[in-house]
C-alpha cells in the first residue's frame, strides 16, 4: 500500500491500535445506512413470524418443551418446518501453539506485540459467560465482558458460553488455558435476535469480528432426524439473511461452528459421509470452522499429528461450494467453566475450534491497522487465512488421516495458520507479498505482473462478499449456484500457458479439481514449480455485475487479491524505487533497508513520525549494484512511521512500526 508523505499530518490523530469511535466512523462511513435500517426492519419481521410460529406450534402441542438440557447440552426451538419443531444446541494453550497464533504474542517469533487490547470481539452464545471469572478480569479487576442484550448485570453463566469465551479471550491466569485473543474486550449476547445484533453492535462499536457457536444439527441424542433431507447443504433464508448482512456490512466478519454431525447418517445426501451443513453454514460470506486434533511439541511447539475430527459436519453445499472454509483445533480444549472464578473444564466440538480461528482473525486485524492504520475488509481476512492455511496434503508429516490436495469437503482449505497470515501482511509492506482491496468495474479486466524467481509454490488467491443468492429452500440438493457476481482468478506464464483455479466437483467428491470456478466466492491458483521469469495475474467476471437495484446501473464489485510464494516481487511501472526491502518490520532497535541501485545520484534517506517531523535523515552514496542500510532506532518512542527513501526522480515511502 502506497501511503503519500502529504497525508502524515491527516493521519497523525489515528495512532491509536484501539477500535476508537474514529476507526468506527472510518468504517461505516460508505456504508449505506437507509438499506441496512431496511435490513433490520426486514429481519425483524422475519424473526416475529418465526416467534409466531413457534407460539403457534407449542400452543398446539404442549407436550412439546421450548427448551430443555440433556447432561448438560442445552436445545432450544429454532424455527417450525413442516409442522416440526427444528432445534439448536451448542456445539459441543495448544490451540494457539497448533494455529500458530502465539507466534503473534509478545515474545512470539515474529516479533510482534499482539494480544487484541482494545480490540473489541462479539460471542454470540446460547446463554452467558461467566462474567468474573478470573480469566475475564482486566488488571484493574475488571471484567472485560459486557453483555448489552440484558439488563441484568450478572446474567446466569453457563458452562459452553464461559468455555467458548475462554477459548476466545481467557487472558492466561492459567497459562495452558490462554485464549486467542487476551487482552480484547468481550460484547456476549444471547443468541436470540444473533443477525440483527452483529449489525447493531458492528456499527455502533466497530465490531469486526463475532463467534457463532451454536446451529442447526441433524439427528438428536435419540437418533432421530429432526430436519428434512434438503436442508442440508442448501441455502436457505438464514443463509440468505446472514449474506445480506455481510454485503451491507462488508468490514464485518462471522465466524461460525460448522457442526457436529460428521458421524451422522440420514437418506438422500449428495454422498455418504458428506453434505451435512445446516443454515448458517451454507453462508456465502462469512467463514465456517470445521475442527481437527492437533498435538504439538512441548519442547519445539512443532505440530507433531493433525487428524480431522470425526465428529466435525462436512460439506460441500449443494452447490459444490468450498465449505467449511477453515479448519482449527477443537478436540480436547482446556478452557475457563462457569463452575467458580476460578474453574476450568475440558470440552471439543467445533464449538471449540470456531473460537480458536475468531479470537486469531482479531489479532491479524490488530496487526494489519497497526501498519496500515485501517483495517481489513471481511473479505480481505477471510481470502487472507484460506490463502494462508495449511493444506493436509502439504503437511504429510504431522497429518495422519488420508489427504486430499487442495481444498475438500472435511477441512475446506485446510488448517489455520496465524504465523503465515502475519507474515504476508507484514510482507505486503515491503511489496514481497500482494495484499491489496480493490474494485472491478463492469466489463473490467485487471491485470498486473510479478517476477518469480524461485522455485517456491506461487499462489493468487481473490475473494469478495458477494449478494445474497435465491434461496434454494425445499429443493433435494440442488446444484443451481448461489453466486450473483462471478468473478474469475488466472495466471499466466510467459509461455502463455494458463492456471486455473481449485474448485469441487460434485461428480468427484470429495476430490478438488482444477478449472474455471462457477460457485465459490473464494478463488486460488496455484503454479506448484514455477520456473523464473514474469507470471500475469488477472481478475475478470463473467456476464454482467449484478444491479443493486432494479432499474439501477451494474454495481462495481468489491474484491481481494492476495499473492505469495516464488520469490516474488511486482514489476515496476511507476517511479518508485524497485525491489525496496525493510527489515525487520515491526522492529525493536534497529531498522535495515536494501534496493537495487539506479542511478549514480546520492540517495536521501529519512526517518519521519506521524506528526511529519524528520527524525533521522542521511545522504547515501549511490554507485554500487545495491544501496542499503541501517538505522538505530532504539531512542525513538514506539509507534508508528514512515521511511523515506529519493533518489532522482524515483521515490518510495514506507511504514514501519517501532514497539
Amino acid at each position: 500500500m502506497k501511503i503519500k508523505i502529504l497525508l502524515i499530518l491527516l493521519l497523525a490523530t489515528s495512532l491509536s491500535n484501539a477500535q476508537t469511535s474514529e476507526e468506527r466512523d472510518k468504517i461505516i462511513a460508505n456504508y449505506n445506512l437507509d438499506e441496512t435500517k431496511s435490513l433490520i426492519e426486514s429481519l425483524n419481521l422475519e424473526e416475529n413470524n418465526k416467534r409466531n410460529r413457534i407460539e403457534e406450534y407449542i400452543s398446539q402441542n404442549p407436550e412439546v418443551k421450548e427448551e430443555y438440557y440433556i447432561n448438560d447440552k442445552y436445545y432450544k426451538i429454532f424455527d417450525v418446518i413442516d409442522n416440526s419443531p427444528v432445534y439448536i444446541t451448542s456445539y459441543n494453550y495448544v490451540s494457539s501453539q497448533a494455529t500458530r497464533t502465539n507466534s503473534l504474542y509478545p515474545g512470539g517469533s515474529l516479533g510482534l506485540d499482539l494480544e487484541g487490547e482494545e480490540m473489541i470481539i462479539g460471542v454470540w452464545e446460547i446463554g452467558y459467560p461467566l462474567k468474573d471469572h478470573i480469566e475475564f478480569l482486566d488488571e484493574s479487576g475488571v471484567t472485560r465482558i459486557s453483555t448489552p442484550d440484558t439488563s441484568t448485570i450478572n446474567p446466569e453463566a453457563g458452562y459452553h458460553a464461559t468455555h467458548v469465551t475462554g477459548t476466545l479471550a481467557a487472558n492466561g491466569i492459567s497459562t495452558s488455558r490462554k485464549g486467542m485473543a487476551p487482552k480484547s474486550t468481550i460484547l456476549a449476547y444471547n443468541s436470540n435476535q444473533d443477525i440483527t445484533e452483529t449489525v447493531n453492535a458492528h456499527q455502533t462499536t466497530g465490531m469486526l469480528v463475532s463467534n457463532h457457536s451454536y446451529g442447526v444439527y441433524i439427528n438428536g441424542d435419540d437418533g432421530e432426524q429432526q430436519v428434512p433431507d434438503w436442508y442440508m447443504g442448501c441455502y436457505n433464508g438464514q443463509a440468505r439473511n446472514w449474506d445480506q448482512v455481510h454485503h451491507n456490512n462488508p468490514y464485518y466478519l462471522s465466524v461460525v461452528a460448522g457442526g457436529n454431525d460428521g458421524t451422522a447418517n440420514y437418506p438422500n445426501g449428495l454422498q455418504s459421509g458428506l453434505d451435512k451443513l445446516t443454515s448458517t453454514a451454507n453462508t456465502k460470506n462469512n467463514l465456517v470452522v470445521a475442527s481437527a486434533s492437533a498435538q504439538v511439541s512441548p519442547f519445539s511447539s512443532e505440530l507433531t499429528s493433525l487428524s480431522k475430527s470425526s465428529f466435525s459436519s462436512q460439506g460441500p453445499t449443494d452447490d459444490g461450494r468450498i465449505k467449511p472454509d477453515i479448519t482449527g483445533r477443537g478436540q480436547n480444549v482446556s478452557s475457563a467453566s462457569n463452575e467458580s472464578i476460578n474453574a476450568y473444564g475440558s470440552s471439543q466440538g467445533t464449538s471449540m475450534s470456531s473460537p480458536n480461528v475468531a479470537g486469531s482473525l482479531l489479532l491479524l486485524q490488530e496487526h494489519y491497522n497497526d501498519l496500515n492504520l485501517e483495517f481489513m475488509r471481511s473479505a480481505t481476512l477471510r481470502g487472507l487465512v484460506c490463502h494462508t492455511a495449511m493444506d493436509d496434503a502439504d503437511e504429510l508429516s504431522p497429518v495422519t488421516a488420508l489427504p486430499y490436495p487442495g481444498p475438500d469437503p472435511f477441512w475446506g482449505w485446510g488448517f489455520l495458520n496465524a504465523e503465515f497470515a502475519a507474515q504476508t501482511i507484514t510482507d505486503a509492506n515491503n511489496n514481497m507479498s500482494v495484499l491489496d482491496e480493490r474494485t472491478l468495474s463492469n466489463g473490467e479486466t485487471y491485470s498486473f505482473t510479478v517476477n518469480v524467481s524461485g522455485s517456491q509454490k506461487l499462489m493468487a488467491t481473490i475473494c469478495w462478499t458477494d449478494l445474497a443468492g435465491n434461496t434454494q429452500e425445499n429443493q433435494l440438493n440442488s446444484p443451481n449456484a448461489v453466486l450473483v457476481n462471478d468473478l474469475d482468478l488466472r495466471i499466466t506464464d510467459s509461455s502463455n500457458n494458463e492456471y486455473f483455479p481449485w474448485k469441487l466437483d460434485l461428480s468427484a467428491l470429495p476430490y478438488a479439481i482444477k478449472g474455471d470456478n462457477l460457485v465459490d466466492n473464494i478463488e486460488r491458483v496455484e503454479v506448484d514449480t514455477p520456473t523464473a521469469g514474469q507470471y500475469t495475474i488477472s481478475i475478470s467476471h463473467k456476464s454482467n455485475l449484478a444491479f443493486t437495484v432494479p432499474g439501477g446501473g451494474p454495481e462495481d464489485q468489491d474484491y481481494s487479491i492476495i499473492v505469495t510464494g516464488a520469490d516474488m516481487t511486482l514489476s515496476n511501472g511507476s517511479n518508485e524505487l524497485p525491489n525496496l526491502m525493510v527489515w525487520p518490520n515491526p522492529a525493536k532497535e534497529m531498522v535495515n533497508y536494501l534496493f537495487a541501485n539506479q542511478s549514480n545520484q546520492t540517495c536521501l534517506v529519512q526517518l519521519i513520525d506521524l506528526q511529519g517531523r524528520v527524525m533521522y535523515s542521511q545522504n547515501v552514496l549511490g554507485g554500487s549494484a545495491n544501496i542499503k542500510g541501517s538505522i538505530n532506532t532504539s531512542g525513538y518512542s514506539k509507534g508508528v512511521y514512515f521511511l523515506s527513501l529519493s533518489q532522482g526522480n524515483q521515490k518510495t515511502h514506507k511504514k514501519v512500526l517501532l514497539h
